[in-house]
């Protein structure tokens, strides 16, 4: 991986081989080679048995495979693994039909965490002490990424449902490395591109990247719009372009450029003519709908391109582009698709970002007993209390949730949630006894992933002994009627018990400068201060912690403390994390 393109993670470097070097047992070591080398989730290494391992021979090459019980894919299993899991095997005597790790998910999780606090004591890599398995995943899709392993078979073989899933650990790719992909000698005639078509090829690609680079600049979604629709209409490839928001949306207005308003009325008068609803096909479809209105290439003929735009469960319209003449490719229209998808993106952090400034929101107060979400499952079954501290979108259609449980043991907990489908990931975070702060990655199975699927955002969320209460916010101008529609349709057992419309109070900088120095004491804000001037928060760093200990006469575990204090309360001044009033034993 280049690092100017990654952010670093606890396992490069040589990391991993540190990690494995810090084990005392043949049972840690296999462990971390499943994690790190097969890429098995913790809830998969605890099912699998000796007869899931499976040969096959291709070229001349004896290739080993394991047949992971939890979803039934076929799993890498390299050489040396496999010889290290036979012996596991024999020294320890498992049958064929004996789990080869008969513990918990959530043990081998723990497994995990004591060899890397062991490693960050014995290599002094602090950042050793954080790995965790999902570190191990990612560090096997990185390997086989940096390998040359197509993405699709790194998905396949690595249980992942959705590209997005490895986005994150894919290089940006230089601009060499685009033309290479593209150029004719690795072309083919089987539904690629052909003779003659790399050269567009290579311009659809640079106009795509230098119209996704636009959006970052922009702030509403008109803007994000028509932002995509100059620059795709003053590039070559392209005659003219618009946006049509489909059906749900009432906005009066059109976004368009290449075209005057009155030549682009006669051709959306032509296209409905034609008694096909594009664009919703295009949504549904998730794929370029291609479409001529005569033979000629005229304006008002065609061909164009409509391309979804959506993010998550939530569609944003169609994007109408113009062709020069010549039908789209599939390698174009793969372009046009991601284009689409980061234009939702993009629409859909605009429609937050107003949603965050709005004066006023609608709330919706919900209560439901609907086991089909998996927190309200959970309650049910431990009798345990749920608190939603917070979500953070991190994926297409995934949600980091921040949950406060009580009145339930860790394992428990674990044991629960390793057991859905939905939940991608666990990370414990802080346990003192009754109550937990865990951080759950849920890609749907909740009311939560429901309302946020379109733009809203969950205010409140607390499920006790099978029953959850819960409250959304929405812009005045979501289509509120689809939204209840779809999640009573998903949980029938949810029924709303209030809405309304609330104005939320003006503050000014001034306002919020003044909470925050109330939170802090003298010395704190005098350590943050001086740590800002001294550019300890720039990247790279101005100063390092010790600098700042020194220049301030204090010791380094004393400035460590006081920044991260003054830290939290700075981004509870921000966040307002505690805004419903429940106090936890696990704040700072």
């Amino acid at each position: 991986m280049r690092d100017g393109n990654s952010e670093p993670t606890p396992l490069s470097a040589g990391g991993y081989e540190r990690l494995r070097r810090s084990t005392e047992t043949y049972r840690e070591d296999l462990v971390l080679r499943l994690g790190a080398e097969v890429g098995l989730t913790p809830a998969e290494m605890s099912q699998f048995e000796p007869a899931h391992v499976t040969r096959r021979r291709r070229g001349g090459t004896e290739l080993y495979f394991l047949s992971v019980p939890t979803d039934g894919r076929a799993a890498y299993l390299p050489n040396e693994v496999e010889h290290d899991l036979r012996k596991y095997v024999t020294t320890t005597g498992i049958d064929g039909t004996e789990r080869v790790l008969p513990v918990t998910p959530r043990r081998l999780q723990m497994l995990v965490a004591s060899v890397g606090a062991r490693a960050a004591e014995t290599t002094e890599r602090e950042e050793l002490a954080e790995v965790s398995t999902r570190d191990l995943r990612r560090h096997f899709a990185r390997t086989m990424l940096a390998d040359g392993v197509p993405p699709s078979v790194v998905m396949r073989i690595g249980g992942w449902d959705r590209i997005e899933s490895l986005a994150p650990l894919l290089d940006e790719p230089t601009d060499d490395e685009v033309l290479d992909a593209l150029s004719p000698d690795v072309v083919d005639g089987g539904g690629r591109a052909g003779a003659g078509e790399p050269d567009r090829l290579h311009r659809v690609v640079e106009t795509a990247r230098s119209v996704g680079s636009t959006l970052s600049a922009v702030n509403t979604r008109n803007e994000v719009e028509q932002a995509v629709c100059d620059g795709l209409a003053e590039s070559d490839q392209y005659r003219f372009a618009w946006t049509d928001s489909g059906e749900t949306d009432a906005r009066a207005s059109l976004i368009a450029a290449g075209i005057d308003e009155e030549s682009l009325e006669a051709v959306r008068r032509s296209l409905a003519s034609r008694g096909t609803d594009f664009t919703r096909r295009a949504c549904e479809a998730g794929a370029v709908q291609t479409v001529r209105l005569g033979s000629s290439s005229t304006s008002e003929n065609g061909p164009f391109a409509v391309v979804p735009l959506g993010h998550g469960e939530t569609a944003y319209g169609a994007l109408y582009v113009a062709l020069d003449g010549e039908e789209v490719t599939d390698p174009e229209a793969d372009v046009l698709v991601t284009l689409g998808r980061h234009v939702g993106q993009a629409i859909a952090a605009a429609e937050r970002r107003k949603l965050l400034l709005a004066d006023t929101v609608v709330q919706l107060e919900f209560e439901s007993s609907d086991e089909r979400d998996v927190l309200v499952r959970l309650s049910a079954d431990l009798g345990c209390s749920i608190r939603l501290r917070g979500v953070v979108p991190i994926e297409e259609r995934a949600l980091l949730c921040f949950l406060t449980v009580r009145e339930a043991a860790t394992d428990a907990v674990f044991d629960e949630l390793q057991s859905s489908a939905d939940v991608e990931h666990i990370r414990l975070i802080r346990d003192r006894g009754t109550e937990s702060l865990l951080e759950v990655a849920l890609s749907a199975g909740s009311t939560i992933t429901a309302l946020t699927s379109y733009d809203g955002t969950v205010s409140r969320f607390v499920a006790e002994d099978g029953v959850a209460r819960f409250v959304g916010e929405f812009s005045n101008e979501t289509p509120l009627r689809d939204v209840m529609a779809d999640l009573t349709d998903a949980y029938p057992d949810t029924e709303l018990v209030a809405k309304q419309e609330v104005e939320r109070p003006a503050r000014n900088t001034a306002d919020f400068r003044a909470s925050l120095v109330a939170r802090l004491t003298d010395k704190q804000q005098s350590v943050l201060r001086a740590a800002y001037l001294a550019g300890y928060f720039e990247w790279p760093r101005g100063s390092t912690a010790e600098d700042l200990a020194d220049s301030i006469d204090v010791s380094s575990p004393t400035l460590h403390q006081h920044l991260r204090t003054a830290q939290q309360k700075l981004m509870t001044a921000f966040f307002d994390d505690d805004a419903d009033g429940e106090a936890s034993t696990l704040d700072p």
